[in-house]
């Protein structure tokens, strides 16, 4: 087995480390057109090195989140991302992954669905998929009534929210409640009822009624990618984003989640929207067969470590 040095890369490394950040993008940008891939490094990073030639690269960048945010839900407190990874050989991932760990933090690293390398050699499992589904409507015959949410359905969508992501916590350990998720959805729903424009990224709230009980419900909101921001992982433009969907337990598998959707595809594709994006857990067994029905097809793969 060849054993790599791993050191902190220079100045002088940052032409060798372009050259394979680009040659990389090139060939996975070709197998997915809509994949945004690095093609520089920023300063910093380690490089994995063989008889002076450089055989890989990753920039660690240690991501530490406050108690009582809602993102605890999904992420774990303190995290090391890797950035800018580049190499074609498992055993300079290695050394590279090793030399990043920093004791108490969990690994992740973001990929392109279509390939990936050996992640699963360093510890690392899929725990989540982004999704973009491409602009236009989602057909939907489901006899049901929705409509946008409005102040009145503050407790019964707190309730979905919560029981959404409880759904979860059997399924994969990526996801729990905690404190945080419930404070942090009610702000949401605040600055809607206050009328605060989606376009400034504000939350819309759908919701389906059954014998006027709100079952199910969707929250949505716009977001833009910039153009040549290989950070926003999407092409250039603005997305509408699936945060929240929930459906009552007692009423799944009947079609009204489908058309709290579509309302929502419908409402954002009145602000020019060029896709529909979600997250989704790859240890969910509704969310792995409902979305692909619903047009939405995997675009990167969240790699994660968790100690």
């Amino acid at each position: 087995m060849t054993r790599y040095a791993v050191r902190p890369a220079t100045a002088a490394d940052s032409a060798a480390i372009d050259t394979q950040l680009s040659r990389q993008a090139d060939r996975l940008e070709a197998l997915d057109r809509r994949v945004r891939m690095p093609r520089s490094a920023a300063p910093g990073g380690l490089v994995a090195v063989d008889a002076g030639a450089i055989a890989g690269h990753l920039r660690p960048l240690l991501v530490e989140i406050t108690a009582g945010d809602e993102l605890l839900s999904f992420s774990f407190p303190s995290t090391v991302h890797w950035q800018e990874v580049v190499t074609a050989d498992p055993v300079a991932l290695a050394a590279l992954a090793a030399a990043s760990r920093v004791h108490g933090a969990a690994d992740a690293v973001l990929w392109p669905a279509v390939a990936g390398p050996a992640f699963g050699e360093v510890g690392l499992e899929p725990s989540f998929v982004f999704a973009l589904r491409p602009p236009g409507p989602l057909p939907c015959k489901t006899p049901v009534a929705v409509r946008r949410a409005w102040p009145a359905d503050t407790e019964s969508l707190v309730a979905l929210h919560e029981a959404e992501v409880a759904f979860h916590e059997p399924h994969t350990p990526y996801i729990r409640r905690v404190p945080g998720l419930e404070p942090a959805y009610r702000a949401r729903l605040q600055r809607a009822w206050a009328g605060a424009d989606p376009v400034e990224g504000a939350s819309v709230i759908h919701v389906a009624e059954i014998g006027g009980r709100v079952v199910a419900m969707c929250e949505s909101m716009l977001q833009a990618s910039p153009a040549g921001s290989a950070a926003s992982r999407l092409p250039a433009g603005r997305y509408g984003f699936l945060n929240s969907v929930s459906v009552a337990a007692a009423h799944r598998g009947a079609g009204i989640g489908r058309a709290v959707v579509a309302a929502a595809i419908a409402n954002l594709a009145l602000y020019g929207v060029d896709g529909y994006t979600l997250w989704l857990a790859t240890g969910n067994p509704l969310a792995r067969r409902v979305w692909p029905a619903l047009g939405f097809r995997a675009l990167w793969t969240r790699f994660e470590r968790r100690p």
